[in-house]
């Protein structure tokens, strides 16, 4: 097996190589300088002298980086001490060359640290960015210029840029002006890294819009401590975002924020309110430390449903969940998202009880309204709050059906709007047609199949849905017969036992014109 130190000598003999070249190269300059027109720019020789003696630096960095032989080490000292005053002279800087470079860690797999643009014309400059970022966990994307630059951010996906300000066909500034224009850099920092010295070039970089200045030699300890704290930022902005949608959506909306996605709009969308039965008694009972624990518990896992299965999580208003499918992403499968939630989070009671029934005392149930339909969906909070939902109708209707579960004592429902939608996908029993308070017209309730809850429900559903044909064209002999059937097979069936009083009511003869459409208590 090759031994660390013989994996690392072409490295080292390859850097040592290069470094006598940039020497030479360095002596070649400072020999023309007598030969050139004094009246050209005197900024323009230094910033070239710099850069000649950045690349001398960073070409040290790299060789102390990699591992030196100790009988370089001293040798490599004087020259960085050398380069330090010829950097001096020329603009003034403070010392670099005791600055400890970190070591990177070890637990980074390739990219899991960030994707950085890496904006800058000289091919060395690149080459030391990519052999000090790349081992600490980096993904690397480089532009040579700045036109390429403005390309690579419409069409790429990154967490920072490292942008030098001297590059051809567009320089730094104007990289900066047209990000600012399109919104970018609002969510995507840009560091300036760069030979200029001057505190007039950091103050304009910061003015355009930049993150953070950077003067070159590059001090990786500086650098990665800048970049930690832009990049931490950045994942601070996407934590609100995560509140709400998928990690990715999150990801996404964080780096590239759509206004057409924020903004709002009219669309189609399921809405779904879940809320946790008897929560007031059990509070009541537990105390708030164990009461805030259970919610949170349950709520907790109930949000883990909802954003896995592409849902927003839009609030929590006490016990009770509001979430939505359909936006910001365009979701045409919204109502089979939303009913997939629906008995996933009906399925999660099971654990959940076996965690919590000795602590809570109870049975931890629950009521479930979906409704789908046009909504207005947007930013609905404030410049101080972002919240992102729906309003209309179609949510106060899917509020209205949760309710519903109470009166018809059960735990999962859903409009004739979603039952259409997930017609031969999810099966579902019709209740009834019934009137909601604030809801013009009638609107149809269905339930939900829970599988393995009744291993005859196909048939059962089959007998409730002809009793309640019979019961709404008035033939309340048939419609008395199909409902006996169904409830030899679920005795304590809500939805049943409430038709069975309907029709009781009906055949008594209060003079009252016979009404099939059912009217709630309440909300």
């Amino acid at each position: 097996m090759q031994s660390p130190e013989a994996a690392t000598a072409p490295t080292l003999a390859r850097d040592l190589e290069k470094f006598s070249r940039e020497v030479a190269l360095l002596g070649d300059e400072v020999a023309a300088l007598d030969r050139k027109d004094p009246g050209e720019s005197v900024r323009r020789y230094r910033h070239d002298g710099r850069n000649r003696l950045n690349h001398l630096f960073g070409l040290a960095q790299l060789i102390r980086l990699g591992g030196i032989p100790a009988s370089l080490g001293r040798p490599l000292e004087e020259a960085v001490a050398l380069l330090d005053r010829c950097l001096q002279s020329l603009s003034g800087g403070d010392p670099v060359a005791a600055v400890e470079i970190p070591e990177p860690p070890s637990t980074l797999a390739p990219g899991e640290a960030g994707t950085l643009l890496i904006a800058d014309d000289d091919a060395e400059n690149r080459e030391i960015l990519r052999r000090l970022l790349e081992p600490r966990g980096f993904h690397l994307t480089f532009a040579e210029n700045g036109v390429e630059t403005i390309s690579k951010m419409e069409h790429g996906d990154f967490d920072a840029v490292l942008l030098d300000i001297r590059m051809p066909e567009m320089d730094g500034f104007a990289v900066l002006s047209r990000l600012r224009e399109t919104g970018q850099l609002r969510n995507t920092p840009v560091i300036v890294v760069t030979g200029l010295q001057e505190e007039q070039d950091a103050v304009r970089c910061i003015e355009h819009g930049a993150e953070d200045f950077l003067s070159r030699p590059i001090r990786p300890a500086l650098l990665m401590a800048r970049l930690s704290a832009s990049l931490e930022k950045k994942r601070l902005r996407e934590k609100v975002f995560e509140q709400h949608f998928t990690p990715e959506l999150a990801r996404e909306l964080a780096r590239n924020p759509d206004p057409m996605k924020m903004q709002a709009r009219h669309t189609e969308v399921s809405v779904m309110f879940c809320d946790i039965r008897g929560f007031s008694a059990v509070s009541e009972r537990l105390g708030p430390t164990t009461t805030i624990d259970w919610l949170g518990g349950v709520m907790g896992e109930f949000s883990s449903i909802v954003i896995d299965l592409g849902g927003v999580l839009v609030d929590y208003t006490g016990d009770e969940l509001l979430a939505m499918w359909g936006a910001p992403n365009e979701q045409p499968d919204h109502a089979e998202l939303a009913c997939r939630a629906a008995l996933e989070i009906r399925r999660s009671l099971q654990a959940l009880n076996e965690k919590w029934r000795e602590i809570v005392g109870a049975e931890t149930e629950v009521g479930i309204g979906i409704n789908s339909g046009d909504a207005l969906v947007g930013n609905v909070g404030t410049h101080r709050k972002f919240k992102y939902g729906p309003l209309g109708t179609a949510v106060n209707l899917a509020s209205r059906v949760q309710g519903a579960t109470k009166y018809f004592k059960t735990s999962l429902l859903i409009t004739g709007e979603t039952a259409a939608r997930v017609s031969g996908r999810y099966p579902t029993r019709r209740l009834c047609r019934v009137r909601v308070q604030n809801i013009n017209g009638p609107v149809e309730l269905h339930e939900l199949e829970v599988p393995g809850t009744n291993e005859d429900w196909t048939r059962l559903s089959r007998l409730y849905e002809e009793a309640l044909a019979a019961f709404e064209r008035e033939d309340f002999l048939s419609a008395k017969a199909s409902l006996a059937a169904f409830l030899v097979g679920a005795p304590g069936d809500g939805p049943a036992l409430l038709l069975q009083k309907r029709l009781k009511d009906a055949t008594r003869g209060s003079g009252a014109a016979f009404d099939p459409v059912w009217s709630l208590p309440g909300k």
